[in-house]
């Protein structure tokens, strides 16, 4: 199948999640019930900027849906709180109701890795058929004060641009935000990392501050029970999904094949 094969027109999706409505984006259009699904948690609650990538990944034959979660996407009710925690959990809950007999690889972009990484370890309970992307992946361990947080901005968005934003997800998620921030800087990954037992790729953007290769290294040397580790630094920095999302894309298809044997 060639990209030209494949529509990768958005389609906006709300599900119910136990009682509250999970808006979603989806790319791509459906295969079969056995075919991989990838799921993307931006950062932040953000999805605009991930849009690129979701496109391109269905381009590259493989259906692909953004959650939109805790739900600055959309003008409904927050679905969820904004916390990396439940976030996490509620993805886990929508890949459980949407596709519970498909193969999913769940890729989180920063703090949505981290969210990422509570959907995945609260899936590995009950199923096998599941992969992990951690993509730019926050915070390091010096980084959780806010203001080495701070001085790290600069060079963590060295090559990305304004509109890489929506003006309108800042602006309904901008109490959220401030909440998910709390919550990242809260959550030592490498202390949770361990307990992972299923596929993990990890990448950043060559020139992202927030995730130097360094951290990279000592999240896979931490991830000692996972079947595989991949690590892979990509062109960009931090918001790569937006200004590489062939590079990303590539990695995705590469990870997918984790799960789709």
């Amino acid at each position: 199948m060639t990209p030209s094969d494949v529509v990768a027109d958005v389609r906006d999706q709300h599900s119910d999640v136990r009682g509250r409505i999970v808006h979603s984006l989806a790319f791509g259009r459906h295969l079969t019930d056995t075919s991989p699904l990838v799921v993307i948690l931006p950062g932040l609650g953000l999805p605009f900027y991930t849009r690129p990538t979701a496109r391109t990944v269905a381009a590259r034959g493989l259906e692909c849906t953004v959650l939109d979660l805790p739900g600055f996407g959309s003008s409904r009710p927050w679905p969820t709180r904004p916390t990396v925690h439940a976030i996490g959990m509620t993805a886990a809950r929508w890949i459980e109701l949407q596709a519970p007999h498909r193969p999913v690889l769940v890729l989180g972009h920063s703090t949505g890795a981290q969210a990422a990484l509570t959907a995945v370890l609260a899936l590995s309970a009950r199923r096998r058929d599941v992969a992990l992307v951690m993509a730019g992946p926050t915070f390091t361990p010096d980084q959780r004060r806010l203001v080495r947080l701070a001085a790290a901005v600069p060079r963590a968005y060295r090559h990305d641009r304004p509109d890489e934003v929506d003006p309108a997800e800042l602006y309904r998620g901008r109490t959220g935000i401030v909440a998910m921030l709390h919550s990242g800087l809260h959550d030592a990954i490498e202390q949770r990392i361990p307990d992972l037992r299923l596929p993990l790729t990890l990448t950043a953007g060559v020139d992202d501050a927030f995730a130097p290769v360094d951290w990279l290294d000592l999240l896979a040397r931490s991830a000692r029970q996972t079947p595989s580790v991949r690590t892979s630094l990509l062109n960009g920095s931090h918001n790569n999904l937006f200004t590489h999302p062939e590079e990303v894309a590539e990695l995705v298809v590469l990870a997918a094949a984790d799960v789709a044997r």
